[in-house]
């Protein structure tokens, strides 16, 4: 894709523009570089993306008359950032939300059980849909009552999301809730992720007497519907329609694909990004690629930083979008979709009713399915081959919703092999070394998914913090201490 816009880069005091390299086009690596032009006095930047294309996750395709996203499909508005950049992009006419059943199911012993209203994160907010809910056993409902006496557990060592859970939930919250939802968000695996690093608003509602009772003390009413606003939101053409837009408020040729960095280096007081296509030379360097390619560029320049990137895992999951004819099923799937709780013998690790969940920009007459596969200790049915996966989702779906009348009209699957970061115990730690071996390259910014949030709202949040960063280390201010860091 060609940016469109060509704005001149000429200080008006007539001093040569400062340079900014930016690895990665993802929406982290595009929203930096859509700052920095907008920056004073201008900075000059050039965008690298690996990739034939630009984006990153984020990509929107068409099955079956269907607007579909292979990446994530909406983003949420509690957080305000995505949400900001789509309004200055020009798009807030283009925003979608979602249906008025915002009923989520959970798989368990075969069927579909809806979780109980009123649940907030992972406490209950209403006292009777909780107790009649056939979700929970007696037993677990009991424990999770217990829940507001528990007392917060005192030190500050990092903690699993599951030894978290047990502690103050019990095991069964942990099998059905917060396993399957809290733990998928991340495509990980409960006893491995970090409580603090993925959901640290748990460690301080625990400190402020426990998760019912700080729900209870802020009102145990959901956030209000603000005009014309959903939770979750997304495009009436996509997300891609928010990328695309990033492209064109860049200057022309700003982004160059099928660029990889193949090195990052200093010499002469500046930073080189090497490329298969030749050298560029930045007075500072914001890597928002993921941080195992950033540590192959940046091993020479520094051993330490490339192995402190190298200690986040990542794991691979795969999307699988089926648009079916309405008649297909009995019934048509009605919510957002559901969960599936550990043992259930599925490759679905969690699906989207999409056409009921954005039914403003499904096609009349279609039910379009969305499924989620692999994550953490389940990479390998992610890792098959397509049509394998196909294949085993389909049986899936017509075990959960019933069998299909037809064949499904479009399919469409894609794989992300090793793409999704781990936030695992001790990952605040790791951040902290990484930011220590930061201290000795002044101009390099790493942000993105990577290392503090892998929602879009956290993403575009770290490319505009990348972007201050980086304007000030290219500002030229005297007695200014260069900034180098984690956006």
């Amino acid at each position: 894709m060609r940016p469109r816009n060509d704005r001149s880069l000429r200080d008006p005091r007539g001093a040569a523009p400062r340079r900014v390299v930016v690895i990665g086009a993802g929406i982290t690596g595009l929203t930096a570089a859509r700052e920095l032009t907008r920056a004073r006095p201008p900075v000059e930047v050039t965008v690298l993306e690996a990739s034939p294309r630009i984006g990153g996750k984020v990509r929107t395709e068409t099955a079956g008359g269907a607007v579909t996203e292979t990446g994530p499909d909406s983003f949420v508005t509690l957080k305000p950032d995505m949400l900001e950049l789509v309004r200055e992009l020009g798009l807030e006419a283009d925003l979608v939300g979602t249906a008025p059943d915002p009923t989520v199911s959970v798989l368990r012993g075969g069927r579909l059980i809806p979780m109980p209203a009123g649940m907030r994160l992972i406490s209950p907010t209403k006292l009777l849909p909780f107790a009649f809910s056939p979700l929970f056993s007696v037993g677990a409902k009991l424990r999770m009552a217990l829940e507001p006496l528990i007392p917060a557990r005192r030190g500050d060592a990092d903690e699993s999301l599951a030894d978290f859970t047990r502690r103050r939930l019990g095991p069964e919250a942990l099998e059905v809730l917060v396993g399957p939802m809290l733990a998928g968000i991340f495509a990980g695996d409960p006893e491995a992720l970090s409580v603090r690093s993925t959901f640290p608003q748990l460690l301080d509602m625990e400190k402020r007497g426990g998760l019912a009772r700080s729900l209870w003390t802020a009102g145990a009413k959901a956030p209000p519907r603000r005009a014309g606003l959903t939770t979750f939101m997304t495009l009436k053409g996509g997300l891609s329609t928010a990328i695309e837009a990033l492209a064109r408020s860049l200057p022309a040729g700003a982004v160059r694909t099928d660029s990889p960095a193949t090195a990052i280096r200093r010499r002469g007081g500046q930073w080189e990004v090497v490329t298969p296509r030749g050298v560029l030379a930045a007075d500072a360097v914001i890597a928002a690629a993921p941080a195992p390619a950033l540590a192959d560029a940046v091993e020479a320049l520094d051993l330490e930083l490339a192995e402190r990137l190298r200690e986040i895992p990542f794991v691979s999951t795969a999307t699988v979008t089926l648009v079916y004819d309405e008649k297909a099923f009995r019934r048509a799937p009605e919510g957002f979709g559901f969960l599936t709780a550990r043992g259930e013998g599925t490759t679905l690790t969690a699906a989207t009713y999409s056409s009921s969940k954005f039914p403003a920009r499904s096609p009349a007459g279609k039910i379009v399915l969305r499924a989620f596969v692999g994550g953490a200790g389940r990479e390998e049915s992610a890792e098959w081959p397509a049509a394998r996966i196909e294949e085993r989702v389909r049986a899936d779906f017509e075990r959960v919703l019933g069998p299909a009348a037809c064949a499904p009209a479009a399919v469409k699957t894609t794989r992300w092999l090793k793409a999704n970061p781990q936030y695992n115990v001790g990952h605040a730690r790791r951040l902290e070394r990484l930011e220590s071996c930061l201290k000795g390259h002044p101009g390099l910014v790493l942000a993105g998914c990577s290392y503090g949030g892998v929602g879009l709202p956290d993403c575009v949040r770290s490319g505009r913090r990348a972007a201050a960063l980086a304007a000030r280390s290219v500002s030229g201010r005297k007695h200014e201490p260069i900034p180098a860091g984690l956006a």
